[in-house]
């Protein structure tokens, strides 16, 4: 998908500047609120999600290195072994640019079905000199509706008026019964 005319904001340089060292080392996708602050949702956010393939300690270590000596950090600690063992316990760890706390990345390792389909069906967004991976409209939509907040059902209609005519019904509606979850009290009609 290619954005055209989007205006490229500092969250978006933040997130480019840290999925590019992420890359080198592993795959990633996008998931969650971001994806429809991407598409035009005005909306603020703290944090980034992001899901990754798993990673040994042995290439972690580089890949953290890297993120040190390029300005971030990992705001849960300092200990790499410590921040590594986290993400085996299937936690989130958040990285942050030196000196700021929002916004952060809050990367964990993939851990089920879902995430796993949003990375093998990861759909690459390019604007200006960006490029992302985000997870395909069909599973955020259903997804936003089970996290249920006011942020999030507003998320999932947002993304669902922005992309409805291009969606497949069947694979959201398959979304949305493995969720349990309708949206036809908010106009999501599949």
């Amino acid at each position: 998908m290619r954005i055209d005319g989007k205006v490229v904001t500092s969250l978006d340089r933040f997130v480019a500047s840290v999925t590019s060292i992420i890359e080198w080392y592993t795959r990633y996708v996008i998931v969650s609120g971001y994806v429809a602050i991407l598409f035009g949702r005005a909306r603020g956010t703290e944090d980034i999600d992001i899901f990754i393939d798993y990673m040994d300690y042995d290439t972690f270590r580089p890949f953290s290195e890297d993120l040190l000596a390029q300005g971030f950090y990992f705001l849960n600690s300092d200990d790499i072994e410590e921040i590594y063992s986290m993400l085996c316990d299937r936690l989130a760890v958040r990285i942050a640019g030196a000196g700021r706390i929002i916004p952060n990345i809050e990367m964990k390792f993939k851990k089920d079905d879902f995430d796993r389909y949003a990375m093998s069906r990861a759909k690459t967004v390019e604007f200006d000199d960006i490029r992302f991976f985000v997870s395909p409209i069909e599973l955020q939509i259903p997804y936003k509706l089970y996290l249920g907040s006011d942020k999030d059902i507003e998320d999932a209609v947002y993304l669902w008026v922005l992309f409805r005519e291009m969606l497949d019904s069947e694979l959201l509606r398959s979304f949305m019964e493995r969720l349990q979850v309708r949206g036809e009290q908010y106009g999501i009609e599949v």
